[in-house]
This record gives structure tokens, C-alpha cells and sequence, in this order.
């Protein structure tokens, strides 16, 4: 038994807005590397220009620890996103999309944020590889190829996200390309791809802050396990009462 999407806060049940999880893991992310790139540059452990790559911004202390903690918080906040968009009523991703590409980019972001790039470079780079390949692909598909999951309308927020996915592709690429042809981690071209990627994926994330809206709470977003649910490629809002009846 599910009742139809109604926008009205439901009793008891409005103590924190999923959007706000989109708009935490981006304000976290930035925020981490900012403060760890600005601490390095304090201390003397990177320089002002060439911009150094975002990896090396967390291999000394005390900036490391910034680095390392900043973002494995973000990256509980990408796995818990990831969660939401796939089970919310604006769905965005199917569930075989989140396991084989949205949550590998989150675990593949804590790697690297544990495993610094000067003492443990080969899972680092592992980590790295992974988060920036499967974000460029998550983030590619959710806004291209499964719309269609919940015939979702075309807002300006869903064209902002395919434009954001396209350079988040382009420059994760771009990142490949330079190391193939001889470039390192301390040429200007590879650092500005970096960055420019993680930002891109960053504010993709940041615009459901506005189209996931007011509608949805955390406690809220439930997935309805019926087969005619799931077989027709659907998603509805489910009440914890009902989805406790649901799967008795």
C-alpha cells in the first residue's frame, strides 16, 4: 500500500531535508580542499602558482589532516546522496547504477583522502582512478540516460547538470590524456584539469539542493519493493507505517 506523492510535510517527520545532504557534501568538499591548499600554501609546502594538484595539498601536516578528514566525511555524504537520489520520488539513478558506479566514487574519494600520494601512492592513485572514473560516468548517465526512470520534466537544473556532467567528463579525460603524453603532477595543465573535474562533480551535486526541494526528508525517502513497482521502473514515497505493512 503507497499513497501518492503529496509535497506536504508529513507530521513528525521534518527534522532534516535531503536536500541539505547535497549542499553539505559540496560545501564540505570545496571547502576541504580550499582549507587544505590554503594551509599548505601558509606553511610553505606547495606554492601559489602553478596551482599544485589537489593530492598535494594533503601530504604534510598539519594540512593533511584537514585533507584526510574533510573529505572521508565527504565521502559518507556522496554515499548517503547517492542513496537518496536512487530511492527518492526524483529519482535520477537506478539502483544498478548506484552500486556499480555511485558508490565506488565514494569509496574510491576515501582512499585517496586516507592513503596520501607521498607515503601510500599506489592505493592513492587506485583510489583517484576510481573516483574520477566512475563519478564521470555516474554523472553522465544520471543526467542523460535515466531521466526516463520517473519521466522526470526538463527543469533548468536537469540541463545545468548535463552541462556540468560534460566537463566533469571532459576534464577527468583530460587528466588521462596529459599523464599519457609525459605531463606531471606539477604542470599547471594537469592541476587545472583536476581541479575543474572535482568542482564540476561537486556542483552537480550542489543543484539538487534546489530541485530535490522541500518535499523530502531523510527518515522519508523509502523505496517501494513491489514487483509492479520495480518491473515498471518506478518509484513512490512510502510512509514508514506502510512500509512496515509492505514487507510483512
Amino acid at each position: 500500500m503507497t499513497k501518492n506523492f503529496d509535497p506536504r510535510p508529513v507530521p513528525d517527520k521534518n527534522w532534516f531535508h535531503s536536500k541539505n545532504v547535497a549542499l553539505l557534501q559540496c560545501l564540505l568538499t570545496v571547502g576541504t580542499t580550499l582549507a587544505s591548499y590554503a594551509i599548505a600554501l601558509y606553511m610553505g609546502h606547495v606554492k601559489l602558482w602553478p596551482i599544485p594538484m589537489i593530492s598535494y595539498c594533503g601530504v604534510h601536516p598539519p594540512e593533511k589532516f584537514v585533507f584526510s578528514i574533510g573529505l572521508v566525511c565527504s565521502a559518507f555524504l556522496m554515499f548517503l546522496f547517492i542513496w537518496i537520489i536512487e530511492c527518492a520520488g526524483k529519482v535520477y539513478s537506478s539502483r544498478k547504477t548506484a552500486w556499480l558506479l555511485g558508490f565506488p566514487s565514494s569509496l574510491g574519494l576515501m582512499v585517496l583522502a586516507v592513503c596520501n600520494c607521498e607515503e601510500e601512492p599506489n592505493l592513492h592513485y587506485i583510489g583517484a582512478i576510481t573516483y574520477f572514473l566512475t563519478t564521470a560516468i555516474y554523472c553522465l548517465l544520471c543526467s542523460f540516460k535515466e531521466l526516463n526512470l520517473t519521466k522526470e520534466k526538463r527543469t533548468a537544473w536537469v540541463t545545468v547538470r548535463q552541462f556540468l556532467s560534460l566537463v566533469n567528463l571532459t576534464f577527468s579525460l583530460a587528466l588521462g590524456v596529459l599523464f599519457a603524453f609525459g605531463y606531471q603532477g606539477t604542470d599547471w595543465e594537469v592541476a587545472f584539469s583536476e581541479w575543474t573535474a572535482v568542482w564540476a562533480a561537486e556542483f552537480y551535486v550542489l543543484t539538487f539542493y534546489w530541485d530535490l526541494g522541500d518535499e523530502f526528508f531523510i527518515e522519508q525517502v523509502k523505496e517501494f519493493f513491489g514487483m509492479e513497482v520495480r518491473d515498471n521502473g518506478k518509484y513512490k514515497l512510502v510512509y514508514d507505517d506502510e512500509f512496515a505493512l509492505d514487507m510483512d
